[in-house]
């Protein structure tokens, strides 16, 4: 089980307020954007809560336990009806959608940043999630200058780290083979279509790395015209 990261402000306020919330008989609610950590920060402080599916609650099951955990809140159709058939309960809940009928059946409502407002945090997930994926690729080290997603907050952050380590590891062989079982289930789409998965890519790469046109088309060996003419193609032209 990981541990709720708390090394910011925000987040480490949010752990306390929660330690402090848990003695009371009252329903809480979590909000926070998909990766942030929800179901992490009630599992550090409410250690053996039963967890349920809002689903599966609105189809008629009936906890055993007078206290559980909902994951995914804002599933639920009829918020107030489901609130209703489970008073004298003692409900735990995370969304990423509050609404503000909740707000007199949640006395206790608390909020988790997203990943990009807790450097803190952000830093040491970042620091967690190499050191496992060089344990479990048998990489030496990483490079540092890798660009991270936080689409999704730790789900992406983890996965764009992972990724990273795969190129790493990858040779050009097992990169065509990769390629190969790729395309396969996808040839009826056909070559134009196909070849922009190599195109765009390439082209993302070289801007990255090119500062001009010139110095690109020299790069790949590609008369300017033709440059051109796919980075417009593909959107990828500079807007002035």
């Amino acid at each position: 089980m990981e541990n709720f990261i708390a090394k910011s402000p925000q987040s480490l306020k949010v752990l306390n307020v929660l330690r402090v919330s848990a003695s009371l008989p009252v329903n809480i609610l979590i909000i926070g954007e998909k990766g942030t950590g929800k179901e992490t920060l009630v599992n550090s402080v409410f250690a053996n809560i039963a967890k349920y599916d809002p689903l599966e609650l609105e189809e008629g099951l009936i906890p055993e336990e007078k206290e559980f955990f909902v994951r995914d809140f804002e599933k639920i159709n009829d918020a107030i009806s489901f609130m209703n058939r489970f008073k004298g309960y003692r409900i735990v809940a995370a969304t990423t959608k509050p609404k503000k009928v909740l707000e007199e059946f949640f006395p206790i409502r608390l909020t988790i940043p997203p990943l990009r407002e807790r450097k803190e945090d952000l830093e040491e997930l970042k620091k967690l999630y190499i050191q496992k994926v060089k344990k479990e690729f048998e990489l030496e080290e990483l490079p540092r200058d890798f660009e991270v997603d936080l689409s999704k907050n730790a789900i992406s952050l983890k996965r764009s780290i992972y990724e990273k380590a795969l190129l790493e590891k990858m040779d050009e062989e097992r990169f065509k083979q990769m390629c190969e079982e790729f395309f396969y289930p996808r040839l009826e789409k056909g070559y134009k279509k196909l070849i922009e998965f190599f195109e765009i890519p390439l082209l993302k790469a070289a801007k990255r790395k090119y500062k001009s046109a010139l110095a690109i088309s020299k790069a790949l060996g590609m008369n300017r015209a033709t440059l051109t003419g796919r980075l417009k193609k593909y959107n990828l032209s500079d807007k002035r």
